[in-house]
C-alpha cells in the first residue's frame, strides 16, 4: 500500500485522502445519535419482511438496510453502508468526469461536491435510505450510459441494464434519469433504438424490476397512495409556490459548491469565460441528464399544485462539478488544486460543526429517543392488564419503529399502509393478541387504532392516555426536555 502511494502524484494522493476523510468524518458524526434516523428504522423493519415492496418504496434500500444491520445489530453498520454508497458514487462521478476533463479537474469535480450538503448531512440526519442508494446508482448508470453511447460494448449495456433495474427497484425516481437518457439518445444517437444491445439492456432492467411490478398488481398499487398523499393540493397558490420553493431549495443545496468554485476563480483572478469550442454531444449530455429530472419535478409542482419535496431533486446534482469545470474552462495547477481542496475541507468543517453541535446539544426525540425505558414501561402497563406478552405495536412510525427495532422482544409493527389492508399482519392474530398504539396526539392515536384494528367497530370507545418522558442531550447537560405522547392499549379479544 505504501509503495502504491509512493508511485502516484501528489494530487491523486490528496484526492484519495479526501475520500477517506469524507468517509470518516460523516460516518463519525452520525455516531453521536442515540437512535437511528426514522428512514433507517423504517428500512430495517421493511427489509425484515423480505417482500418485493413496502408502504412507500420498492424494496431494494430496505433489503440493504436490513442485511447491513442484522449481522452486527449495531447502528454504526447503517452509517458505514451509507458512506460506502456515497463514496462509491463519488468514484463513478470521477470516472465519468474523465470523459470530459483532465485528471486534476476530474478529481476537483468530485471534491467541490463537498459543498452540496446532501453528501454529508444525509448520513447524520437520514442515515441510509433510497436517496443514498440513488447517490451511487445515478452516477454509475450515467457512466455506463456514456460508455454505451461511445463504444457500444455489450458488457457495458448489460451493466447499465442491471443498474437501471436495481435502481428502479430502489426508487421510482430513477425513471427521470432514464427519460433524460432517452431524450439525449433520440436527438444525438437515434440508432440506439435499432441496437440489439439496447433491447437486451432494457429486458434485463425490466426482469429485475418485474417482481415489484407483480407485487404492485397483487396489492392494488397501494404504495402509490403514499405519493398521492404527498401530492395533495394545499391551496391554489401552491401551483406557483411549490415549484418556486423546490427550485429555491435546489440552489440552497448546491450553494456550497458554487461558493468553493467562485472563491477559486476570484482567488486566482480567472475570467468566467464560457466554453467556446466543445463537443456538442458532450455539452448536451451534461445539460439534459442533469436538468431533465429538475424540470420534470418543477412541471409536476406546477400542474398538481402539490408540495414537491426539495430533497427529491438533490440527488441529481452529481454532475455539477463536471459542468462547472467543463463549461468554464481554465488551467489548474498544483497550487490552485490545493486551494480548492482546502476550501472543500473548510466547508466540510462548517457543516461538521453545525450538524455535530446540533446532534450533541439538542434534546430532540428524533436523535435521543429513550426507547429502552419507554418500552420497559409499556411492557409493564401491558403486564398489569394481560398475561400474554406484548406482540404488536403501532402508530406513527417515528414513535413505533424504534420500539420494534430496539425493544428487547422486537414487537411486530402495525405499519400505516395508507388506507389499504396491511398485507403483513394477520388480523385474526392481531385480534387475539392485542396491541399498543402510540402517537404524539390523541386524535391521531384514535384514527390509527381504527385503521389498524377495524374489527373494533365504529362504536368502540377509544380513549388514549398521556405518557410523559424526558430527553437529555448527548452530554447530559442541562434540564431534560419533556415530551408527552398518547398511548392506547388495544385489548386482546378471544
Amino acid at each position: 500500500m505504501i509503495k502504491f502511494f509512493d508511485n502516484i502524484k501528489s494530487e491523486k494522493k490528496w484526492f484519495y485522502t479526501f475520500l477517506l476523510v469524507h468517509f470518516a468524518v460523516w460516518f463519525g458524526v452520525a455516531l453521536i445519535r442515540a437512535v437511528l434516523p426514522a428512514d433507517s428504522l423504517e428500512g430495517i423493519y421493511w427489509g425484515s419482511l423480505l417482500d418485493f415492496g413496502s408502504p412507500k418504496h420498492p424494496p431494494l434500500a430496505a433489503w440493504i438496510t436490513y442485511f447491513s444491520y442484522i449481522p452486527f445489530k449495531a447502528d454504526w453498520s447503517i452509517y458505514f453502508i451509507s458512506q460506502f454508497f456515497i463514496v462509491s458514487g463519488f468514484i463513478y462521478t470521477y470516472r465519468l468526469a474523465r470523459y470530459f476533463l483532465d485528471e486534476n479537474k476530474s478529481m476537483l469535480s468530485v471534491i467541490v461536491l463537498e459543498g452540496c450538503w446532501i453528501y454529508s448531512y444525509i448520513t447524520g440526519y437520514y442515515g441510509f435510505n433510497p436517496d443514498v442508494v440513488l447517490m451511487f446508482t445515478l452516477p454509475a448508470i450515467t457512466y455506463y450510459f456514456y460508455n454505451c453511447m461511445k463504444d457500444n460494448k455489450g458488457s457495458d449495456w448489460i451493466k447499465m441494464g442491471v443498474l437501471v433495474g436495481l435502481s428502479c427497484l430502489n426508487k421510482y425516481q430513477t425513471i427521470l434519469l432514464v427519460i433524460g437518457m432517452a431524450i439525449w439518445a433520440a436527438i444525438f444517437k437515434p440508432s440506439t433504438y435499432r441496437n440489439k444491445f439496447f433491447y437486451l439492456s432494457a429486458i434485463i432492467g425490466l426482469l429485475l424490476f418485474a417482481p415489484h411490478i407483480l407485487w404492485l398488481i397483487k396489492y392494488d398499487f397501494f404504495p402509490i397512495l403514499y405519493y398521492d398523499r404527498e401530492l395533495n393540493i394545499i391551496n391554489g397558490y401552491n401551483h406557483l409556490t411549490s415549484p418556486l420553493m423546490f427550485l429555491g431549495m435546489q440552489l440552497v443545496c448546491i450553494i456550497g459548491t458554487l461558493v468553493i468554485y467562485g472563491l477559486y476563480r476570484l482567488k486566482f483572478a480567472k475570467k468566467m469565460d464560457f466554453i467556446q469550442e466543445y463537443d456538442k454531444k458532450q455539452f448536451w449530455f451534461l445539460l439534459i441528464l442533469t436538468f431533465i429530472p429538475c424540470i420534470i419535478h418543477t412541471v409536476i409542482g406546477l400542474y398538481y399544485g402539490s408540495d414537491i419535496r426539495p430533497r427529491w431533486g438533490y440527488v441529481f446534482w452529481y454532475m455539477l462539478g463536471i459542468m462547472l469545470f467543463y463549461f468554464f474552462p481554465a488551467k489548474t495547477d498544483k497550487e490552485e488544486f490545493k486551494f480548492i481542496l482546502k476550501s472543500a475541507y473548510a466547508v466540510m468543517l462548517i457543516i461538521f460543526l453545525s450538524l455535530g453541535t446540533m446532534l450533541t446539544v439538542e434534546k430532540n426525540y428524533r436523535s435521543r429517543y429513550p426507547v429502552t425505558d419507554i418500552f420497559s414501561d409499556m411492557k409493564e402497563m401491558w403486564a398489569q392488564r394481560y398475561e400474554t406478552p406484548l406482540k404488536y405495536v403501532g402508530g406513527d412510525s417515528e414513535w413505533s419503529f424504534p420500539i420494534s427495532i430496539y425493544g428487547d422482544t422486537h414487537p411486530i409493527n402495525i405499519m400505516d399502509t395508507f388506507g389499504y389492508k396491511n398485507p403483513w399482519i394477520d388480523e385474526d392474530d392481531l385480534k387475539k393478541s392485542g396491541a399498543i398504539i402510540v402517537d404524539r396526539h390523541p386524535d391521531k392515536v384514535i384514527q390509527e387504532t381504527r385503521q389498524a384494528c377495524p374489527y373494533l367497530g365504529e362504536d368502540y370507545i377509544i380513549e388514549p392516555f398521556h405518557y410523559k418522558f424526558y430527553v437529555n442531550n448527548a452530554l447530559n447537560i442541562g434540564k431534560p426536555r419533556e415530551y408527552t405522547i398518547a398511548i392506547f392499549i388495544v385489548p386482546p379479544i378471544k
